[in-house]
């Protein structure tokens, strides 16, 4: 019963990836052809339409955001920034329209985007009426350091970048993407996380830090979080990954979601357990799957019954009023076809017991009896926690 096909979304993804670059570049050309059309927007001499390289733009040094410089109500249009450094700098009532950042470091001091626009959402041709074309901004190898602060952020693409003290608040983050990113000390507040997906990033301390809600839909879509040291340490990151996005989920009432998210934390959480613990998480895992994978429980429940049979040709049962056991004696005559029968009303024993629905003609004799008994309890458990988990299921 998974709700989230990874296999599919990740497929999906790509496709819708490579769909977004192709009406990216697809609109760079027709702008380019046709500046004049842009009548929307003031583009900037210094910036815009430019192809700009290893330029430093901001303050030196380490500052606090009251010396940070300041770049005003300008509109930067289909630029390329490659190897470009961004320090100490606030961005304040600007519009970032169709940029590439490649290879760029947003760094030191940190850079602000304040009321920033990301993505261009009209289109420039006749008729524009209803007609959205999402032109947004590309960010590919980049190292962040920021702050987006009531940002517009949909539809933009990070691909390859260390994205790291990064804070974005009351911010939109629709249909944005991550491909192969680190994100590290995340924290998101009150944003729009409509269809944002992210695959194959490496994600640590991760968090929401909402006063009201952050918004979450079907669509958003988290990718199966990548491992590298595989410690201890790292696992106790990803599990609290896990945790808060299937706690997030649960705030915008995806409770499906929510439950596929808290099924990857509890997996992740075993990693990190003692002994003891570890013990019962296995045993919720075995038999409920956590209470998301009902199914587990009839998994175990056939596991035990093949295990339960075997075990009472070992002990002893009776068949037909002999005694049959399977000793060393017996086991120096080992008869294959007669094991199968014996087995076979052994197995049916074993499954009258485990369902609370009685044997056939083999029976438990002494130490056996002892068994059966266990066996019992067992299966009223086992049914009992697996029909509970389905029902729950169905009921969300």
């Amino acid at each position: 019963m998974a709700y989230v096909n990874f296999k599919e979304e990740n497929y999906k993804l790509k496709i819708q990836l490579d769909k977004r670059k192709k009406n990216n570049e697809k609109i760079y050309n027709y702008i380019i052809k046709h500046k004049e059309n842009m009548t929307n927007y003031v583009p900037d001499h210094k910036y815009s339409y430019d192809k700009i390289q290893g330029e430093f733009i901001g303050k030196k040094g380490i500052l606090d955001e009251q010396e940070f410089h300041n770049i005003s109500n300008i509109d930067i249009v289909c630029s390329r920034f490659i190897d470009c450094t961004f320090s100490n700098v606030k961005f304040i009532n600007c519009r970032i329209i169709g940029c590439k950042f490649e290879g760029c470091k947003f760094d030191a001091g940190g850079v602000i985007f304040e009321n920033c626009i990301f993505v261009m959402d009209n289109d420039i041709k006749s008729p524009s009426l209803n007609n959205e074309v999402n032109y947004s901004c590309e960010f590919y190898d980049c190292e962040l350091y920021c702050e987006f602060r009531n940002s517009e952020l949909s539809y933009a693409i990070f691909e390859n970048c260390l994205v790291k003290n990064t804070y974005f608040e009351v911010s939109m983050l629709k249909s944005t993407i991550f491909n192969k990113c680190e994100l590290n000390k995340i924290k998101i507040s009150d944003c729009n996380l409509s269809g944002l997906k992210t695959y194959k990033c490496y994600i640590l301390d991760f968090e929401f830090d909402d006063k009201y809600i952050s918004k979450l839909d079907e669509k958003t879509y988290f990718d199966k979080l990548v491992e590298r040291k595989k410690d201890k340490s790292e696992y106790e990151g990803i599990y609290l990954v896990y945790q808060n996005i299937a706690d997030e989920f649960k705030q915008n009432t995806l409770d499906n979601n929510f439950g596929e998210y808290y099924y990857l934390c509890k997996k992740i959480e075993f990693k990190t357990l003692d002994p003891l613990p570890k013990i019962s998480s296995f045993l919720n895992w075995a038999f409920c799957g956590y209470g998301e994978r009902p199914f587990n429980a009839l998994i175990t429940g056939i596991i035990l019954i093949l295990s339960f049979g075997l075990i009472y040709l070992f002990v002893g049962v009776d068949i037909d009023n002999h005694f049959v056991v399977y000793n060393l004696d017996k086991l120096k005559h080992f008869n294959i076809i007669e094991f199968i029968e014996d087995y076979n009303e052994s197995l049916a024993l074993s499954s009258g017991i485990f369902l609370g629905v009685g044997g056939y003609s083999c029976e438990p004799v002494k130490l056996s009896l002892l068994i059966s008994n266990l066996e019992m309890i067992l299966g009223a458990i086992t049914v009992g926690i697996g029909t509970g988990a389905i029902v729950r299921k169905l009921i969300r």
